[in-house]
């Protein structure tokens, strides 16, 4: 015990307190422990995050629960979930200032959003968000350890803000596309929109991507295709899938395959007669997106303007 104490008592101190200490403070005085943990600066991050990642088992909300009835110099002994809730928002609110540098609080801070329904509060959560875009890519070594969680929660929300970095992610292709496989769908489908959304850098992918276009999922493949294209402009092999789609009037995806053919523009020039066969339909969602599709199709392209 007495080395565990001194470990989390280690670094950088303010008044010769350790910044463990001047996390605590958060809830008795805010303002002086902020003033300590941003003069002890980014060496405070683990203490934060370690309190914004505290979570009380079943034992502790049953006793909770019990705290009216017990004596008194118990019930004070005993956590109440109210202030660990306030504790970690205040510990997010100082990441927040610290910014790129509070990029080892990530797998904390992406647990609270993961844990929404497990007694954390919406604000936690909020906080939590805008932290984790505020790091931006100083974060990114950090959410694609994160992708390796036991928790499927934390797995796809790890994958959703990668996606929020684009093509700055890039590094992060062969967790995503490691993630494709995933056991747990919501992972699949954040690591594919995650790919998309990071485009061309992404191409380490594209050989898993793929391999996705023959799983018996069509909404899935259809995120899939979206990524193939976005990342590799590949057209070939996805345009027929799209019309095989298309062409089923029982297939809830049609509307989503019209999407996509109007997204590759003259690259899908093929699935033109699949199209105009959806125009003879009554009118639908479907047939909306299949004329607008057949009009991305036939656009000519913009000649650039001469300087």
């Amino acid at each position: 015990m007495s080395a565990l104490v001194f470990w989390r008592n280690r670094g950088p101190r303010y008044e010769g307190k350790p910044a463990g200490y001047w996390v605590e403070q958060l809830l008795h005085d805010n303002a002086k422990a902020h003033q300590a943990l941003q003069k002890i600066g980014p060496a405070a991050v683990p203490a934060l995050a370690e309190a914004v990642s505290r979570r009380r088992g079943r034992v502790w909300a049953q006793l909770e629960a019990w705290r009216p009835k017990l004596p008194a110099f118990i019930a004070r002994k005993i956590p109440r979930r109210a202030l660990d809730q306030l504790l970690q928002e205040r510990a997010i609110e100082v990441l927040y200032q610290f910014g790129p540098t509070a990029a080892p609080a990530v797998p904390a801070l992406v647990g609270v959003e993961a844990s929404l329904n497990d007694f954390i509060g919406f604000g936690a959560a909020g906080l939590a968000r805008a932290t984790l875009l505020q790091i931006g890519p100083a974060g990114l070594p950090y959410l694609i350890r994160t992708l390796q969680s036991n928790d499927p929660k934390i797995r796809a929300k790890a994958a959703s803000y990668i996606g929020h970095l684009g093509p700055e992610a890039g590094a992060a292709a062969p967790a995503l596309a490691k993630a494709l496989q995933d056991a747990i769908p919501a992972v699949r489908s954040s690591a594919v929109i995650a790919l998309a959304q990071i485009g061309p850098p992404a191409s380490a992918a594209l050989p898993e991507l793929e391999a996705a276009l023959h799983l018996d999922d069509d909404y899935f493949r259809l995120q899939a295709i979206d990524a193939l294209w976005k990342v590799g402009r590949q057209s070939e092999t996805t345009v027929p899938i799209l019309i095989k789609i298309l062409s089923d009037r029982n297939n809830p995806n049609r509307a989503g395959a019209a999407i996509l053919l109007g997204e590759m523009g003259s690259a899908a020039k093929a699935a033109g007669p699949a199209l105009t066969d959806v125009l003879r339909e009554e009118f639908s969602y479907t047939r909306v997106k299949a004329e607008e599709a057949l009009r991305q199709i036939q656009a000519r392209p913009k000649t650039p303007v001469s300087p």
